[in-house]
């Protein structure tokens, strides 16, 4: 996991310098617009209606989805994004790494990808293990990029809870597509929202805190 760190922030900085845009196969960035519709409201759409059948109008999440928004979209620094950044895109061969599923690159944050890492429902990795790849990460981008500690952790929040909002987004879409074997990673990715809104602090994000600890639980079963 150290060395697929090193790797994250290389592709990000060095492979961000000269990149061209145009090459994207979406948007360009990762920005405001991508957040809200790709993250927030994919998984308002596609997990809490279409999968869990929870008829909450998008204008009730709609304040605290703009607030992320605006938060990712202010995290530094950016460079090249792979935005699917997890186990299944990561190939091994002879001792060396291998990413694949480039649809979704463009430029944004190094933080996302390595929130795809770590929450990464296919592996569920402990909380003190991601807790302590979250701290290489910060000392590996420190030698490159001077970041307060207490900044980059709280952007890294922001840039996870984004990232978790497009896993049940993407489980409850492929789930009522016929592919049952993404339902079972659903409880993991419920977990670690959990996790992500209580370190935010439960002021910050209340609607949405409220739906990962009682709403959607009781849905799930989850108790």
């Amino acid at each position: 996991y150290q060395r697929l760190i090193d790797l994250l922030i290389a592709m990000a900085l060095r492979g961000g310098e000269g990149f061209d845009p145009a090459w994207t196969y979406q948007t360009p960035r990762y920005d405001q617009g991508v957040v809200l519709e790709k993250e927030c409201r994919y998984f308002a759409d596609a997990f809490l209606d279409g999968h869990l059948g929870l008829a909450l109008p998008f204008d009730r999440l709609a304040p605290e989805c703009r607030r992320l928004a605006e938060a990712v979209a202010a995290v530094r620094p950016v460079g090249f994004m792979h935005r699917d950044f997890q186990s299944r895109n990561i190939m091994v061969r002879d001792g060396r790494f291998f990413l694949i599923d480039f649809q979704a690159g463009r430029i944004g944050p190094p933080h996302y990808d390595l929130a795809a890492l770590l929450i990464d429902p296919y592996v569920a990795l402990p909380p003190a293990q991601r807790e302590n790849l979250l701290a290489y990460f910060a000392r590996r981008l420190a030698t490159q990029v001077a970041i307060p500690t207490e900044t980059l952790r709280r952007d890294y929040a922001y840039c996870a809870l984004a990232r978790n909002l497009q896993i049940l987004g993407a489980y409850g879409f492929l789930n009522r597509r016929g592919k049952p074997f993404f339902a079972q990673f659903i409880p993991p990715a419920v977990r670690s929202l959990q996790e992500i809104l209580t370190g935010l602090g439960p002021g910050a994000f209340p609607e949405l805190t409220r739906l990962a600890h009682h709403d959607i639980p009781r849905r799930l079963d989850l108790s």
